[in-house]
């Protein structure tokens, strides 16, 4: 078998490929072979050529296998018979070569010596210009993405490479032992190519196209750490830290669980610069949430610094401002909420502290909101201090707290403080570990030190994410900041059920009388913002259907689409519906996704039957559904799925027998009802049924 193993680079004697143009050689130059795949033979034409039964083409392949070496007779035979070949077997194959010779060589003269497919004492030999085999240049140009110092160099030469790649290779070799080796190599290559090309295209800036591609790598390859590292790189570059810091959890676990063992370095190290925000983490000219304006790009003796790039001047009053760059959804909608936060910015500059909580579904705009009035702040002359809660458990209790107080004392801190790695201490003549009450009490002494100099406006997102540590500081900072001019604002989800801790601040800031500001979906009018007259008023009234005005779910779907994708749904969509899902009991999970196949709108009598439940276990269900913001009531008797976009990715998670089988189910329950309500009412059920089957909408998705 020795003679069939093959090299890494070359066919046969001829030079290997060096870069593009009209490929020609000694031999076999208007002929080009390709084995990623089931097995072709390409004329100079580019067009397929018949090869022959079985055995020719499993005689080719073998030759192609071999790379330019020589391959026995005795070694083709028992390739293409076996351990039991005839008796004929010898003559049979110097026919199927013969016929293979006319192939490759059309001009060759009758009885002329062949230089493509030759012979002698050693065996048959295949001797065609490597150029014109998919296998090799699939091999070259695989090293040249590998070695490439330019992206764009490796991007093109990765995503060439990925071309040529029609299937499992060496497929009329049906998965032979002999042919393992080298189909495991290249099934290694090309692995190789995808990630190459992904990271070339997130170190040219375009993270936005490779989040779904590179969710379906790490699925396919869970153990592969640095397919989760570009993963959670791309999620963060794209300003969803939640998301990237739950991928790394997701390799963790997957790591434990599949290996026991822990993340490599590499993991561990862009988690911490992910928790830190590192600079190092965006591209050199990258776009960020909330560019600095030209008024406020120069650096203070007292600059505090926000969320990727958010700055404000406390000794100053330098202007903090959404440069040119800014994304849509920064300025779409949300006009009442902001004039209610102005108003509480104007309170708490007249001395009457102010407390405003901003809750919401994922991806209805709580964090844009807040960095919208972190902007405002800034231009009205506020110390803004802006942090997230990192959702990952490994975070430090108050670092939330630290990241505010290193913006808010980077220069000099009040008299009577000292910033400490817990977050804020006393002076050090005072106990080097203060209890948890005296560092609250330190945090609200420090707040109202620099509200004397000026207002300041703390933004703390993501609170449900907080510590309970952190949270009991927020409640002390309520709790005790009664007469400084300090304004806090913080977001929040509204489900699932707060903890105690998250139960307690809410209460203290209801006693506050704190703003509640609950988000719903945007209009389609403030969609038409949101999309910059990049959708049609019938795109736009899709999106509104289907998102229920989400601004992040019309964003990505609107992305999706006009990215030219063939269907499905958005990534990101698919993460956040999934995760809500994952969060509920599996009877849950399982109810829903056999009333999505009903459609958006379903009768619980008939989820019920769908998921073998009893009705009173069916509404238990619901109502944990209807907490978890995935279901409504609708018509009197009816459920419906808060977006279609749910109900879509629900349903895309049902198989397609199981689908059959569920809808042929529904059938069998709704006829009989169809059929009372129509004999009760005098209703025309076809025609009531053929309305409800009818409708449109570009974005509109009909199951």
């Amino acid at each position: 078998m020795a003679e069939l193993m093959p090299p890494t680079t070359t066919v046969a004697a001829a030079p290997a490929p060096t870069g593009g143009g009209r490929e020609s050689g000694p031999t076999g130059e208007g002929v080009g072979i390709r084995v990623l795949g089931p097995l072709e033979v390409v004329g100079g034409d580019g067009l397929p050529l018949h090869v022959g039964t079985p055995k020719v083409r499993t005689l080719l392949a073998v030759l192609v296998l071999a790379e330019g070496r020589p391959v026995p007779a005795t070694t083709l035979i028992d390739r293409i018979w076996g351990p039991n070949p005839p008796a004929e077997a010898l003559a049979s194959l110097q026919v199927y070569v013969s016929h293979l010779r006319r192939i490759l060589e059309p001009e060759r003269l009758p009885r002329a010596r062949s230089r493509v497919l030759t012979f002698d004492h050693t065996g048959y030999r295949l001797t065609v210009d490597p150029r014109r085999v998919d296998v090799v240049r699939f091999l070259a140009l695989v090293a040249e993405a590998e070695h490439a110092a330019d992206p764009r160099a490796t991007e093109r030469a990765a995503a060439e490479a990925l071309e040529l790649w029609r299937g499992e290779p060496y497929a009329d070799l049906g998965g032979q032992e002999y042919a393992a080796g080298a189909v495991a190599r290249l099934v290694e290559a090309r692995e190789r190519a995808r990630e190459l090309r992904v990271s070339a295209v997130l170190r040219q800036g375009r993270h936005q196209e490779v989040v779904g591609e590179l969710e379906a790598l790490t699925h396919e390859h869970p153990l592969h750490e640095p397919l989760w590292a570009l993963r959670a790189l791309a999620l963060y570059r794209c300003g969803r830290q939640g998301d990237a810091l739950e991928v790394l959890r997701a390799a963790r676990r997957t790591l434990a669980d599949e290996l026991g063992i822990d993340p490599g370095d590499e993991l561990r190290e862009l988690e911490q610069h992910i928790l830190r925000q590192s600079p190092h983490l965006r591209l050199p000219g990258a776009r960020t949430p909330l560019p600095v304006s030209p008024a406020a790009s120069a650096p203070g003796p007292f600059q505090a610094l926000g969320p990727a790039g958010l700055t404000a001047t406390p000794a100053t009053g330098g202007r903090v401002g959404t440069g040119t760059d800014a994304t849509p959804r920064a300025t779409a909608g949300r006009r009442g909420e902001l004039a209610a936060l102005d108003h509480l910015l104007e309170a708490g500059e007249a001395g009457r502290p102010g407390i405003a909580l901003i809750t919401g579904e994922p991806g209805i705009g709580k964090s844009h909101l807040a960095e919208r009035v972190a902007v405002r702040g800034g231009d009205r002359g506020h110390a803004v201090a802006f942090a997230r809660c990192p959702a990952t458990p490994e975070a430090p209790p108050l670092w939330p707290w630290t990241r505010l107080l290193h913006q808010l004392v980077s220069g000099a801190a009040p008299e009577g403080t000292v910033p400490t790695a817990s977050g804020v201490g006393p002076c050090p003549q005072a106990d080097p570990a203060p209890t948890e009450f005296e560092t609250c009490e330190s945090a609200a002494h420090l707040l109202a030190a620099h509200a004397v100099q000026r207002p300041v406006l703390i933004v703390l997102d993501d609170l449900h994410h907080a510590a309970p540590a952190m949270l009991r500081l927020v409640t002390h900072l309520v709790d005790a900041l009664t007469h400084a001019r300090v304004t806090i604002v913080a977001t929040a989800r509204d489900w699932p059920a707060p903890c105690p801790a998250l139960a307690d601040t809410f209460a203290a800031l209801a006693r506050r009388h704190a703003l509640r500001l609950p988000l719903a979906g945007l209009t389609p009018g403030e969609l038409a913002e949101l999309t910059a007259g990049h959708a049609s008023h019938d795109d736009l009234r899709s999106l509104h259907v289907r998102t229920g005005g989400n601004p992040l779910f019309a964003i990505e779907l609107l992305r999706h689409t006009t990215a030219g994708a063939s269907g499905g749904l958005p990534p990101g969509v698919r993460d956040l519906v999934h995760a809500r899902i994952r969060s509920l009991p599996e009877p849950t999970g399982a109810l829903l996704r056999a009333a999505a196949i009903s459609g958006r709108h379903f009768d619980p009598v008939v989820a019920a039957r769908l998921a073998g439940l009893t009705l009173d276990a069916t509404l238990r269900h619901l109502e944990l559904a209807m907490a978890a913001g995935l279901v409504s009531e609708g018509r009197p008797g009816r459920f419906a799925f808060v977006h279609a976009l749910v109900q879509e990715t629900l349903a895309d998670g049902v198989s397609a027998l199981r689908r059959a089988r569920l809808n042929d189910a529904i059938d069998r329950t709704t006829t009989p009802l169809k059929i009372t309500h129509a004999s009760r009412t005098g209703t025309d059920t076809g025609a009531a049924v053929r309305r409800g089957a009818s409708g449109g909408g570009c974005l509109v998705r009909r199951r």
